[in-house]
């Protein structure tokens, strides 16, 4: 018992270490105080300083003005609000979306959705956590770090990474009165789903977990396709960037989606697949999303698996949903199969896998049935 207790003692305290404090209160502004220190000091952005104060002129403010410094200071209202919240000293874009008839005093369901690979709030992850709010949940649909207008190394796909902003986007989310802190669930798309379930298989504060579309397998599918010694040639160009970036700051960058013939000529089906929501004209053709990933990034992309987790699913519930004819069933498929846990799945029929991400004769069945789930996991 005293070997357990030290160990839980352990745990704890590595956990406090990872987690950066939100900013909290106001400020009360001293003589010869400049908006953007004021913004640093509290690791707010001086946009949202202006935003949640009204603030006519950044370069005009005044001795004794209380200025509000935090997000939790600010009234959040029904329908979607944009936030930040700080992890490991960056800042992190959000939305947050309350019910449409949100009543001040009433504690809330709360879900955080985490976005396919490059994904960004605006498009599929917010599509959702817009549609699970109207049903009485309160959403967090974020973007990584690196990627929209959060801060970090810019288009760095790290999924252990983007796993601890999701875990920091449930530690705001829970603090907010709003929320019914004793029921969170988490929602993660195509790549977002590994990351998502990474991250609530080790978070007892989440009671069930979503999985759409999801695109799971890609260090299996790699293994099989080019085998290990294949894999390590592959990897060449990685290392390379990352040796230029040691020695002069600068990256170097890969197309996520292909759009030439020569791209489209060595790319994977789910690359392909992607010019049909991210390209020009298509919905998921957002300004603030990019068409690049660091090359940094693949060893760690190739590495991270939750087929390494199997055995600690059998505590999560798990709803999945994926198309009949996406390219990307064979993840959903092999994990349905291995694990041992509470399971819902859900298969669209006539659905590719980029289908579930914004078509309504899809999401919104997708939408009711994880309600349902959720649910049936409340406490």
């Amino acid at each position: 018992m005293k070997k357990l207790l030290v160990i839980m003692m352990a745990l704890i305290a590595m956990i406090g270490c990872g987690v950066s404090a939100l900013a909290a209160g106001t400020y009360t502004v001293k003589e010869g105080d400049v908006l953007w220190k004021i913004a640093k000091n509290h690791d707010v952005t001086i946009k949202n300083l202006v935003k949640w104060n009204n603030i006519k002129n950044p370069n005009k403010i005044h001795s004794g003005t209380t200025l509000i410094v935090s997000q939790s200071e600010v009234e959040l209202k029904s329908g979607k609000n944009e936030i930040t919240y700080t992890n490991e000293g960056e800042k992190i874009a959000a939305f947050v979306f309350l019910p449409e008839n949100y009543q001040v005093g009433v504690k809330y369901p709360a879900v955080v959705i985490s976005p396919p690979a490059s994904g960004v709030k605006e498009q599929t992850a917010g599509l959702y956590a817009e549609k699970l709010s109207k049903e009485g949940f309160i959403t967090l649909a974020f973007d990584p770090r690196g990627w929209g207008e959060s801060e970090g190394h810019k288009s760095l796909f790290d999924p252990y990474k983007i796993a601890r902003d999701a875990k920091q986007g449930i530690n705001y989310i829970a603090s907010l009165e709003q929320v019914d802190s004793k029921n969170i669930f988490h929602l993660g798309i195509c790549m977002g789903a590994g990351i998502a379930a990474y991250e609530s298989v080790y978070d007892p504060r989440v009671n069930a977990l979503a999985m759409v579309s999801p695109y799971i397998d890609l260090p299996e599918t790699y293994l099989a396709l080019l085998g290990s010694e294949g894999i390590r040639d592959a990897l060449f160009p990685a290392i390379s960037a990352a040796e230029k970036y040691y020695s002069t700051g600068e990256d170097s960058y890969r197309k996520m989606v292909p759009e030439t013939e020569e791209e489209i000529a060595v790319a994977t089906p789910v690359g392909i697949g992607m010019r049909d929501y991210y390209l020009s004209g298509q919905p998921g053709n957002v300004p603030t999303w990019r068409n690049e990933q660091s090359l940094i990034g693949l060893p760690i992309m190739l590495d991270f698996s939750i087929f390494d987790h199997m055995e600690m699913f059998e505590a999560l519930p798990i709803f999945v949903a994926y198309g009949e004819k996406a390219v990307s069933k064979s993840g959903p498929i092999s994990f349905v199969e291995k694990n041992k846990g509470e399971m819902e799945v859900m298969i669209r029929e006539d659905a590719g896998h980029f289908d579930l991400y914004w078509r309504p004769e899809h999401v919104d069945p997708i939408v009711n049935n994880m309600i349902e789930f959720f649910n049936k996991h409340m406490n």
